[in-house]
């Protein structure tokens, strides 16, 4: 799903940079200045492989570019990528396309019967209502405190709606809902999971039903059938290191939808020319602004984040193996898909705006694909300072950080678990891409670190150094 810090970084930048955005008077976009764009991200090893998507006016295109696989295999238009936390945004449109139907009512209380007995808290007598859930003001934090994986390189795996229900039911809002916004996986999560309870289908069904198959998505989907296992592109948690997908089971409404770039550009292109009929005001629905922009975040459709033009609707997202970006600006006709098969936080989301601020016909001055070091999310550690922090830190007698400097990048390994690296905050602060942990170490003014501490939902547990 989307790091957090990534999509901070990116409202920023859009909003920095898309005030005021000129029309396009002619077409900017081409294969050739596209793949001259994304380039770089292949030839400086940045990233394993990406498709890229466009729609300008009448013109668009797909390009493909590095690897999908292991065996090399180049992506093309059918090539599967998981979409991550843009999962969101069908999410939001299931819920609009259920209000148009007239089987929620889009400022009521949620309230709906399921199995698992999953209720929502609230708080001074206020509701959480289906508005807040899609707009990310219901009150509910990121993920939530039971979130345990025992596999961080697949967190969300066995994370069910009985265990989102256990912590529902116990959780005691911090303010009251509508209040402000905090971005929520959890609350994604429940709005996707009773949606479809709504309807009396799972997720998948709802999926399919309302959206993939009204729009000729033939290959949109949670669950992947063997075919579409088999062109799927092999997720890299960085360049060159391949990890495994991420699987859902059955809250994926937060980041567990598979698309391919063929899906995604007619996903768009009904975004801005929407169909007739019920999935047409379902699109228009979901678009409108719902919420206001305020200090606690930016202005929201359903599911969609509205840049700081007020015209451009877009979402990014991220697994453990995978990066996305979807921007779309109906003044400008214009769409740009990004789907990648490596976990960068920033680089996918620059090109993607790149490409739309060329379709506007405004001139780009760095060039295309580059990453200045000043803009890097990465602080420079040197060799010294990571030879510190390397060495095992025991947290019980079962659960062991060896943490290893590899070629510049602290690995660290949790007994019987996958090796994965993590990336610096500050000096002292790590934190992982596919999960939200964050690792600090106990240093003094010399010497190797004396501890590690693990932050995670919300709970600081403390390893010490034993080796």
């Amino acid at each position: 799903m989307n790091a957090q810090r990534c999509t901070l970084i990116l409202l920023l930048l859009v909003v920095n940079l898309w005030v005021a955005l000129p029309t396009a008077l002619s077409q900017n976009l081409t294969d050739e200045w596209v793949t001259q764009a994304a380039e770089p991200l292949i030839e400086k090893r940045v990233v394993d492989g990406l498709s890229i998507g466009y729609i300008e006016g009448k013109h668009s295109g797909m390009v493909h570019l590095g690897s999908a696989s292991r065996a090399g295999k180049k992506a093309d238009d059918l090539t599967v990528y998981e979409l991550g936390s843009i999962s969101k945004v069908f999410t939001g449109l299931m819920l609009a396309d259920a209000v148009v139907r007239g089987e929620i009512d889009l400022n009521a209380a949620v309230d709906v019967t399921n199995p698992t007995g999953i209720r929502l808290p609230s708080r001074d007598g206020r509701s959480i209502k289906w508005i807040d859930l899609s707009t990310h003001r219901a009150g509910l934090p990121r993920l939530p405190g039971n979130l345990q994986p025992t596999d961080l390189t697949n967190p969300y795996r066995d994370y069910d709606s009985k265990k989102a229900a256990a912590f529902l039911n116990q959780y005691p809002l911090p303010r009251s809902p509508g209040a402000s916004q905090e971005y929520s996986n959890l609350g994604a999560s429940v709005l996707g999971y009773l949606v479809a309870q709504q309807a009396g289908l799972s997720y998948q069904q709802l999926l399919r039903k309302r959206i993939a198959k009204p729009l000729q998505m033939t290959d949109c989907s949670v669950s992947l059938s063997q075919d579409q296992t088999a062109r799927l592109a092999t997720p890299h948690d960085r360049f060159g290191s391949a990890t495994q997908p991420w699987t859902f089971s059955d809250l994926p409404g937060a980041g567990g939808i598979h698309a391919t770039m063929r899906d995604m550009l007619r996903f768009a292109q009904a975004q801005l020319t929407p169909p007739a009929g019920k999935t047409g005001e379902a699109i228009e629905l979901a678009w409108k602004q719902q919420r206001d922009a305020d200090a606690s975040g930016p202005a929201m459709g359903l599911g969609w984040v509205i840049a700081g033009d007020g015209q451009t609707r877009w979402h990014n997202g991220q697994t453990g193996g995978s990066h996305s970006a979807l921007f779309i600006n109906r003044k400008l006709n214009c769409a740009v898909i990004v789907l990648c098969n490596t976990a960068v936080l920033k680089e996918v989301d620059q090109l993607a705006m790149q490409l739309v601020l060329k379709a506007a016909g405004q001139e780009i001055k760095s060039e295309p694909g580059k990453t200045s070091a000043s803009e890097s999310n990465d602080l420079a550690i040197d060799a010294k300072h990571r030879r510190r922090l390397v060495g095992r830190y025991q947290l019980t007698p079962n659960f062991i950080f060896t943490v290893s400097d590899r070629d510049g990048h602290l690995m660290v390994a949790i007994t019987n678990q996958p090796t994965q690296e993590v990336f610096p905050d500050s000096p002292a602060r790590w934190s992982y891409r596919s999960v939200d942990a964050t690792l600090e170490f106990n240093l003094s003014k010399t010497g190797p670190a004396k501890s590690l501490i693990l932050h995670q939902n919300g709970a600081k547990q403390t390893a010490y150094r034993i080796k």
